[in-house]
C-alpha cells in the first residue's frame, strides 16, 4: 500500500523479537534486516537502507554461506541499492557474486528436480535485471549463454545420457516416464463418459498419483544422470566457446525479455539484445519496454492472419524493424550477412525475414535469417543419422465427417490449421496438397522414402520412428488458448478465403462436460490419421486409446525417438505456436521436438496455405539436398519467394500475399553452422 510510516514500526517491532529470541547471528535475524532495508531502499532512504543489507549479508553468509538461496536475494537487494547510488562497478561485483550463487543452486535443482519443480525454481531467480540495466554486456552475455532454455537443456541431457547408458535402469525409467505422461495426458484430455461425484474423485486421485510419479521419475532420473555436485553442461558454457563456431560475417542475436530496474525497488519488464560477434566483446542493446513491443507484436499476429488490411501489415512490419531490429542493426559489424536469433517472450512468434526496412525491402533480402532455442546449441554436436531413410506422413484420413477439400477452382483455400476453442468439436478439412509433397519427396529420395498416406498416416506409426535422417509431417496443426471448456457454441472449421476477414468457425449449440485444459504441452499438437473420430469419441464421452487416437500432443512429441535426426519438416499451421516463457522458450510443439532431439526443426508461425506450400517445400528439399545446409536453404528459399509473390501484382498490393504464403516458415537448429 506503499503506506511506509505505518509499516516501518512493524518491521522494526518484528526485527527486534526475532534477534531476541533466536540472537544476532541466526539467519532468520538476517531476513528482518534484509526486510527492513528493503523499506528503506522503497523510501529511497539509501542511507539507512545500505548498512541494514550489509549487516544481513553477514549474518547469511556466515550461517548458510555464500550460495545459499537467502545470500543471493541479500546481493540482489544490496546490487540494486548500488544502481540507486550510482556505483556500477560495486553494482556488478555484487551481481557476479549473486549469479554465482544462483547457478550453484540451479545446478543442484537440475540434479534432482522434476521438469515443473526447475521451471518453478527458474521463476525465483532474477538472473538478468542488473548486468542488462547496467549495459554490462560481457556479464550478461555469458549469462545468457549459460541459463536461457536451461531447463528444456537439462531435459534433453537426461534423456540423451540415459538412452546411450549401458545401465538398463535408465532405459526402463525413461519408458516408464512415457508410460505415466501418456496416461496423465490422457485424463486431462478426455471427457469423461462418468460425472458422478465419485467417478470425479477416483480420476483426481489418479491424476494427483501419476503427477508425484511423474516427478519421483524425472527427478530420479536426473539424480543418476548428473547427481548433486556435478555440473550441468549448460551452466559451464563460456562466450569464447560460442565465438569460435560462428563463421565470419555471421553474427548471434541472443534476444532477451527481463526486468529493467528503475530505482526505488520499481522495475518494468523489458526486452533488449545481446549482441555477439566471433570476435571482439558482445554488445547490449536495450530495446525498449515490453508492453510497447508486445502490443506491436500482437497487431503483428492479427495482420499476417489478413485480420487487419494491406496498410496495417506495411505500418505494423515497419513499426516492428524501427522498434526492435534497427537499434540491433546499429550494432552489428559492417560485414555481417547471417544473423542467428535467439528469440524470447513474444518475439518468438515474429518471422524477422517479413520486417520491412526503410528502404521498403524485407529484412530477409538483406541478410541470410536463421533461429536458435539458445546460442549455446551452437555447441551441441550433429551426428549423422544412422539411418538415411526420409519417412513422410500426409494426407491423413481423419475419418467420418472429415469437411472435403474445396475444388481447385474456388475461391475458397484450404489452410493446415485449426483455428479452434475446443478439441471434441472440431471437423477436419482433407490436404490434398499434402499427398503432392509426399509424391514429390518419395520421387525425389527413391528407396531411403518411407510413406504414409491416408489410413496409414497413423500415430501408432509415428511413434515406431526412430532417428531417420528426414521426418516430413503434412496435416492440421493446433494450438489451444488455456479456457475452461464447458456449456458453450461448438465451432465447425470451414474454409477460409485468402486475404479476406472471414470468419474460420460456424457455431451449432451443445455442452461439453468442463474440462481445464492449462499445460501448454497439451494444447498443441498435430492431427493424423483417426483424429476425426476421436474428436467425435470426446463430443460423446468416448476415450480412444490414446497409443493411436490420431492426437499427436507437443507433450508426446518430446517422447519420440528422433536422436540424430537431421531435419524434421512441419508441414502444417501454426506449428511453432505455443505458450511463450521468458528466459525458457516456447511450451509447445517446437520444444517438444527440440526434447526429442531434432537437429534441425522447420515449423511455421500462422496458417499456411494448402497448394502454395507444396513449392515451398519442394524448393527447400531441393536447395538442401544442394547444401547440405538446412538453416541457409530455408532462409533462401524463403526471401525469393517473399520477393517473388510480392512482385506478381505490384509491391504494395501483394504484400499480404507475400506475408502470409512465404513468410510464416523458420527454422530451428542445433549445431555448428
Amino acid at each position: 500500500m506503499r503506506d511506509y510510516k505505518q509499516a516501518a514500526p512493524l518491521f522494526q517491532r518484528a526485527h527486534k523479537n526475532v534477534e531476541k529470541v533466536l540472537g544476532t547471528d541466526h539467519p532468520d535475524t538476517g531476513k528482518t534486516l534484509n526486510n527492513l532495508g528493503e523499506l528503506y531502499g522503497s523510501m529511497g532512504d539509501y542511507a539507512k537502507a545500505e548498512p541494514l543489507f550489509q549487516r544481513s549479508l553477514k549474518i547469511e553468509e556466515k550461517a548458510l554461506g555464500p550460495h545459499h538461496p537467502d545470500t543471493a536475494r541479500v546481493l540482489d537487494n544490496l546490487a540494486l541499492l548500488k544502481i540507486d547510488l550510482g556505483e556500477t562497478k560495486n553494482a556488478i561485483s555484487l551481481a557476479k557474486r549473486e549469479r554465482e550463487a544462483e547457478e550453484k543452486n540451479l545446478s543442484n535443482i537440475l540434479s534432482f528436480a522434476s521438469e515443473q519443480q526447475r521451471l518453478a525454481f527458474q521463476k525465483t531467480t532474477n538472473p538478468y535485471s542488473v548486468f542488462a540495466t547496467l549495459g554490462s554486456a560481457a556479464e550478461l552475455a555469458q549469462t545468457v549463454l549459460r541459463q536461457k532454455g536451461v531447463v528444456l537443456d537439462s531435459l534433453l541431457e537426461d534423456r540423451l545420457v540415459a538412452e546411450a547408458s549401458s545401465d538398463p535402469k535408465q532405459r526402463e525409467t525413461i519408458a516408464q516416464l512415457r508410460g505415466a505422461k501418456q496416461r496423465l495426458m490422457q485424463l486431462v484430455l478426455e471427457v469423461p463418459k462418468d460425472v458422478s461425484e465419485a467417478a470425479q474423485k477416483q480420476r483426481t486421485a489418479e491424476k494427483e498419483k501419476l503427477s508425484t510419479e511423474v516427478e519421483q521419475l524425472e527427478g530420479g532420473l536426473a539424480r543418476k544422470v548428473a547427481g548433486l555436485g556435478k555440473a550441468r553442461r549448460a551452466l559451464s558454457i563460456t562466450v569464447p566457446q560460442v565465438q569460435a563456431v560462428l563463421p565470419k560475417q555471421t553474427v548471434l542475436i541472443e534476444l532477451l525479455r527481463y526486468s529493467h530496474y528503475l530505482g526505488k525497488t520499481k522495475s518494468e519488464d523489458s526486452y533488449g539484445a545481446g549482441v555477439i560477434s566471433p570476435n571482439g566483446e558482445p554488445k547490449w542493446v536495450s530495446l525498449g519496454t515490453a508492453a510497447e513491443i508486445e502490443k506491436a507484436v500482437k497487431l503483428y499476429q492479427k495482420s499476417v492472419r489478413g485480420k487487419t488490411d494491406e496498410a496495417t501489415l506495411a505500418k505494423v512490419l515497419k513499426a516492428l524493424e524501427q522498434r526492435v531490429w534497427a537499434p540491433i542493426e546499429k550494432a552489428l559489424p559492417a560485414e555481417t550477412k547471417t544473423v542467428i536469433i535467439s528469440p524470447d517472450g513474444e518475439l518468438s512468434f515474429v518471422s524477422f525475414a517479413t520486417l520491412l526496412t526503410p528502404d521498403d525491402r524485407f529484412l530477409a533480402e538483406k541478410y541470410a535469417i536463421q533461429y536458435v532455442a539458445s546460442g549455446r546449441d551452437l555447441l551441441r554436436e550433429s551426428t549423422p543419422s544412422g539411418s538415411p531413410t526420409t519417412v513422410v506422413f500426409a494426407n491423413p484420413d481423419f475419418g467420418s465427417q472429415a469437411i472435403a477439400q474445396a475444388p481447385a477452382s474456388s475461391s475458397a483455400v484450404a489452410l493446415r490449421s485449426l483455428e479452434m476453442r475446443d478439441l471434441q468439436s472440431m471437423r477436419l478439412s482433407a490436404l490434398p496438397g499434402t499427398a503432392r509433397e509426399a509424391a514429390d519427396l518419395e520421387k525425389r529420395e527413391g528407396k531411403a522414402a518411407k510413406v504414409f498416406l491416408g489410413p496409414n498416416a497413423t500415430e501408432a506409426e509415428l511413434r515406431q520412428v526412430s532417428s531417420p535422417r528426414i521426418l516430413h509431417l503434412a496435416t492440421h496443426g493446433f494450438f489451444l488458448p488455456e479456457v475452461e471448456l464447458g456449456k458453450q457454441a461448438k465451432p465447425l472449421l470451414q474454409p477460409i478465403e485468402l486475404g479476406k476477414q472471414t470468419n474460420p468457425l460456424q457455431f451449432q449449440p451443445g455442452e461439453i462436460p468442463k474440462i481445464k485444459l492449462e499445460n501448454p504441452m497439451y494444447r498443441n499438437g498435430l492431427a493424423l490419421a483417426g483424429a476425426q473420430r476421436t474428436f467425435k469419441a470426446w463430443s460423446e464421452g468416448e476415450v480412444p486409446p490414446i497409443e493411436n487416437d490420431g492426437i499427436v500432443t507437443a507433450e508426446e512429441v518430446g517422447g519420440l525417438k528422433l536422436n540424430d535426426t537431421w531435419l524434421v519438416v512441419l508441414s502444417a499451421c501454426d506449428t511453432g505456436s505455443g505458450e511463450a516463457r521468458a528466459g525458457e522458450g516456447v511450451m509447445g510443439l517446437r520444444r517438444g521436438f527440440i526434447q526429442a532431439g531434432a537437429q534441425n526443426l522447420l515449423m511455421t508461425l500462422w496458417p499456411i496455405n494448402d497448394q502454395a506450400t507444396v513449392k515451398i517445400m519442394l524448393d527447400f528439399y531441393e536447395a538442401a539436398d544442394k547444401s547440405h545446409n538446412a538453416p541457409q536453404a530455408l532462409a533462401e528459399v524463403q526471401r525469393d519467394a517473399l520477393v517473388e509473390l510480392r512482385s506478381q501484382h505490384g509491391r504494395e498490393h501483394s504484400l499480404l500475399d507475400a506475408v502470409r504464403l512465404a513468410g510464416s516458415f523458420i527454422m530451428t537448429s542445433q549445431g555448428k553452422p
